[in-house]
């Protein structure tokens, strides 16, 4: 009974993937109220590879919303993995401006962040540097170490707007770091 139960609920979990990914964008919109209600998190990658293909302007700030508006911890791993699978060959900005938009800590997950924030465009690199920012509370001194000395790396290799951002996250890891030893 509960194994029927349970593959029922994956058979409908399945059907609803399929028509967020088969829907235009307003039928996505539409949908993005039902699923508001179930709160689970099963469909949320789903929602993130429609963000990062730049469908329309309306569609994405209704994800962006949608997805910053979740509150359940375990997104933080869904959401970080999608930015590590994905930042080098898709647009991940608006998706970094959920993570942080989120309010969810992010800290156990940072290192696609760090890798955005020396890699990516400086638009991009700028909503990592907040995701980053928001999680240093939570880091180790060991951690903070660690990220400081791979930012330091990548000062030089950058060009002068993103050396100012990297050095800033540097004198903020730093400072950080001070304030727990």
């Amino acid at each position: 009974m509960v194994a029927e139960k349970k593959q029922g609920t994956n058979e409908k979990q399945k059907a609803l993937i399929n028509a967020l990914k088969k829907s235009s964008d307003e039928e996505i919109m539409a949908m993005l109220i039902d699923l508001k209600e179930q709160g689970e998190l099963f469909y949320v990658r789903t929602l993130l590879e429609i963000l990062s293909e730049n469908r329309s302007e309306l569609l994405n700030k209704a994800l962006v919303e949608y997805l910053s508006d979740i509150k359940l911890q375990d997104a933080v791993k869904i959401i970080s993995d999608f930015v590590s699978e994905n930042y080098a060959d898709k647009d991940v900005n608006d998706i970094v401006l959920v993570s942080w938009q989120s309010r969810l800590d992010f800290s156990k997950h940072l290192d696609p962040y760090i890798q955005i924030l020396i890699n990516a465009n400086y638009k991009t690199a700028f909503e990592a540097f907040t995701v980053i920012e928001n999680s240093i509370d939570s880091l180790s001194a060991n951690e903070l170490t660690q990220y400081g000395s791979t930012i330091k790396k990548a000062v030089q290799k950058s060009n002068r707007d993103k050396q100012l951002l990297l050095l800033e996250m540097i004198s903020i890891l730093e400072k950080a770091k001070r304030a727990i030893e």
